[in-house]
């Protein structure tokens, strides 16, 4: 019906174009998503929105420099909404941290919540991917607090298991545990998590418990080498 409706003389098309691509992403049918943006891109080049939904579709797809072109573009179109704006950034930092390029990661990561300080999912991101590379641990931890702050009235297991990893990988391990079992609370169904919750407590000298955490870890995880050698070692 939206198809039927783009031949319509009297329908705002880039509405219906729009609809069309978020029914694309609810199929997770990114090709059609980024063939429908740049359909209506011909007629709407200006179109932020439109920009960023492709860059969305390109980054889900794989296709990271392509979703660099298209969310760099739309940024440079929003100019009085700095949360759109935000978003924009935020994304770019997810690109750039898939290709290792941390400096340019963290600088987009750095305007994205200059933007908007409240940008949860930056917040989370950027903290975690500090921890993982022991980076500035203290505004990891910081944004990881201000995240689970944000978002206390609806909590989020990646967002506790994040403060968690930071936590853990200051030393903090009595606070990390708190938090690595809040998340478990809300999701039993992720390897992570208990993969996680295993290390924490092998650092707090509770190698039995690690080891039957680390166990939930791999029935979730049947291929994860890393998780395999960790029990074989410990056993």
């Amino acid at each position: 019906h939206y198809n039927k409706s783009l031949h319509s003389a009297f329908v705002k098309d880039e509405y219906v174009h729009t609809k069309l691509i978020e029914i694309y992403f609810l199929d997770n049918d990114y090709e059609s998503a980024i063939n429908q943006a740049n359909i209506a891109l011909e007629k709407y080049p200006f179109s932020s929105n439109l920009l960023y939904y492709k860059g969305l579709a390109l980054f889900n797809s794989k296709s990271l420099e392509l979703a660099l072109q298209a969310l760099k573009r739309g940024s440079e179109l929003v100019i009085d909404n700095p949360n759109f704006k935000s978003n924009f950034f935020a994304l770019i930092g997810d690109i750039h941290n898939d290709l290792k390029n941390d400096i340019e990661s963290d600088l987009a990561y750095d305007i994205a919540i200059k933007l908007n300080p409240n940008n949860v999912f930056v917040l989370n991101n950027y903290s975690y991917y500090l921890s993982l590379r022991e980076e500035k641990l203290l505004l990891a931890k910081q944004m990881a607090e201000k995240c689970n702050e944000l978002t206390k009235t609806s909590p989020k297991a990646s967002f506790l298991d994040t403060y968690a990893w930071v936590l853990f990988k200051l030393k903090e391990y009595k606070e990390a545990e708190i938090n690595i079992k809040k998340a478990l609370d809300l999701d039993q169904g992720s390897p992570t998590l208990f993969d996680h919750y295993g290390d924490i407590l092998y650092a707090n000298n509770n190698i039995n418990e690690a080891i039957n955490q680390w166990k939930k870890a791999l029935e979730l995880d049947p291929n994860n080498l890393s998780i395999k050698k960790k029990i074989q070692v410990n056993e």
